[in-house]
């Protein structure tokens, strides 16, 4: 009996006072659903940022965890000697290669 009751009570409510839907009621949809997504590839965005980030700065610690002695004695030999300075070129070439090669893969895989 309550269940009958009930559902006589909101068939007579709803047509006392008919729902109706905004005449832009699509458009604002859409937009509602366009600024969710610029704001779920935002977020998205900074979180790959700080990863990068933060794996990059966890790769130089350490890096310079392991290898700061060698590194520092390298640098000191190569500043104070002469014939370290032959490395130089080869060292160039290679930050040239690579930045070059991050370059293109970056232009070829980036998706933002």
């Amino acid at each position: 009996m309550t269940d009958r009751a009930l559902h006589e009570a909101l068939r007579q409510q709803a047509e006392q006072h008919p729902m109706e839907l905004p005449s832009n009621f699509a458009y604002t949809t859409m937009r509602r659903i366009a600024k969710e997504q610029q704001a779920r590839q935002r977020h998205e965005k900074v979180v790959a940022t700080v990863t990068i980030g933060a794996c990059s700065l966890l790769g130089i610690g350490v890096m310079g965890y392991c290898y700061g002695e060698a590194l520092l004695k390298g640098l000191y030999a190569m500043l104070h000697h002469t014939e370290g300075f032959g490395v130089v070129p080869g060292l160039a070439f290679c930050c040239l290669f690579l930045a070059t090669l991050n370059y293109f893969l970056r232009r070829h895989f980036s998706r933002y």
